[in-house]
């Protein structure tokens, strides 16, 4: 029961909270995804006995954690202004479901409708599934939810806010493929994972937000919007089957539009959770703060990205020996490296775990897996440290996740897959996990802090968090979560980052359990860019 609870509560955070009209204003915005504790929301899930009771303890908490958001949000800022988010909150969160990716609640077009839109940093157009027939996806039980959550589609004409963009207009990116200058504006758009697009026509209509602050004001935004009307590959099936919103440095991305627009500085942020922690938060204008660590953002061809500079990488306190290019993607739920990078940062890892490594499974795209050594509660890995051009350091909280085998064992991979498909590097969500990245498109840098995305933030200026140089103590323990839920008398394993003496072998393999059923839930892993 205790399991189902968390399952969820975990749904519920995701397709929540669609609301009210909002007032125009100038600052900086954030948009709340989720509001998991309203009664309309609990009716509407079917989640009544499974969220806070209003008036509860647990209920204040939340309130309470919200409040020292808002009052703690200024604090050693580099914020002039109020950032702004959407409509419905500031609050992403990540679905293992659709993905692992992060997703938050947007509310869009007059009357506001609300999509469940995945975030992508990797790419630039915002689009909503719309006059897409048979393939749009209309409830999430169409992609394995064991219950029906139905999902709005876009549709121009009901909206009386909403215009079409056509060829002879500056925003038409596509107008190589207009029939005539009057036309609608066409658009393909083509990712990076193999036979996914996205391809319709170009409108413009209004994207409600809201100040990030306690006036709340509404803010109405003009942006460029795809009207989705075919989508394949993992957008259609699983990562963004409810829209995407690109995030990216082109003119027409929705930052770069509240920048022109002088709504917001040019510049925003996301947070991610702890590993254990599947809520995140994402402000349009936030500069972040004095203290962050930082590095530059380079220049890439033909398409700008948020790409960086790796100088070095330590695994356990030895450096590995490697530089590389790499970029910060939001879109991708774990990293992948090139080779030989790959092979060097992965075989010293695995020189300092312990515990028996796993046979490399040809349907499991990780190649370093180990199962726990029973009677272990405790799970003990390398520490892990990116130097960046600049020197700044970021230390990985978290690079493992953990899945439960058949007989209640655990084992556990390291989240670092080979780039094959993609010919890049990219720095995926899990090794964000434990900071807020600051995409500062207006000084071209990227920065970075610890932060667990609400409950620290009113402290960071009294009480800051140990020096990015340091390395987490050795005696601190922190429960990992399992990919899938436990069994009902398993008990999550700690998890334990040090600077741990190399094992000369990795030891005898152990005898491989099935996990067919597991791995359905990384199929979607390899998302899009």
């Amino acid at each position: 029961m205790v399991v189902a609870r968390q399952v969820f509560v975990l749904l519920s955070l995701l397709v929540v909270c669609w609301g009210l009209e909002r007032c125009e204003a100038s600052g900086k915005f954030s948009f709340e995804v989720h509001h998991m504790f309203s009664d309309r929301v609990k009716q509407s899930l079917g989640l009544d006995d499974l969220v806070p009771e209003k008036g509860s303890l647990e209920y204040f908490k939340v309130l309470a954690q919200r409040d020292r958001l808002i009052r703690g949000r200024g604090l050693a800022s580099n914020n002039e202004e109020t950032p702004i988010t959407f409509m419905r909150g500031n609050r992403t969160i990540s679905i293992d479901l659709l993905g692992f990716l992060h997703y938050a609640n947007v509310s869009v077009g007059t009357p506001a409708t609300w999509f469940l839109v995945a975030l992508d940093t990797g790419s630039d157009l915002f689009w909503l599934p719309c006059n897409c027939g048979s393939t749009c996806i209309r409830d999430l039980k169409e992609v394995g939810l064991s219950q029906s959550r139905p999902l709005n589609l876009y549709s121009p004409n009901t909206s009386s806010t909403s215009s079409s963009i056509r060829c002879s207009d500056d925003r038409c990116f596509g107008s190589s493929r207009c029939s005539s200058p009057a036309s609608s504006c066409p658009y393909q758009i083509q990712y990076l994972s193999k036979d996914t697009f996205t391809t319709g026509t170009l409108f413009e209509d209004v994207l409600h937000l809201v100040t990030e602050d306690e006036g709340l004001e509404p803010v109405k935004a003009n942006i460029t919007l795809g009207c989705g009307k075919n989508q394949t590959g993992f957008l259609q099936s699983s990562a963004a089957v409810n829209g995407l919103l690109g995030l990216g440095l082109k003119d027409y991305s929705v930052p770069s539009i509240l920048a022109k627009a002088k709504i917001t500085a040019n510049s925003f942020s996301m947070c991610f959770g702890n590993i254990i922690d599947v809520v995140g938060r994402i402000s349009f204008g936030d500069k972040g703060y004095t203290d962050q660590m930082e590095t530059p953002l380079l220049p890439t061809e033909p398409s700008p990205t948020y790409a960086v500079s790796v100088t070095e990488v330590s695994v356990g306190g030895d450096a590995v020996g490697v530089q590389l290019l790499a970029l910060f993607d939001t879109g991708t739920s774990f990293t992948h490296l090139l080779e030989p990078e790959y092979g060097l940062i992965t075989k010293a890892f695995d020189d300092h775990v312990t515990d028996k490594r796993r046979p490399i499974d040809p349907e499991l795209p990780f190649e370093f897996c180990y199962d726990l050594s029973p009677n272990k509660t405790t799970i003990l890995f390398p520490r892990v440290a990116m130097t960046f051009e600049g020197g700044s350091q970021m230390f990985l909280r978290n690079p493992l996740f953990i899945v439960w085998n058949e007989d209640n064992s655990a084992m556990y991979c390291l989240g670092i897959l080979k780039s094959v498909d993609f010919k890049i590097n990219i720095i995926g969500q899990n090794f964000m996990s434990g900071y807020r990245i600051v995409f500062d498109r207006e000084r071209m840098i990227l920065g970075w802090k610890r932060s667990d995305c609400f409950e620290d933030e009113s402290l960071e200026s009294t009480t800051p968090p140990p020096p990015e140089t340091e390395a987490p103590s050795p005696s601190a323990s922190t429960p990992l979560p399992s990919l899938l839920p436990p069994p009902a008398a398993a008990t999550p394993p700690q998890i334990d980052p040090r600077n741990s003496t190399r094992n000369s072998g990795t030891g005898t393999a152990a005898n491989l359990v099935p996990l067919a059923s597991q791995l359905l839930l990384l199929l979607p892993l390899l998302a899009f860019l």
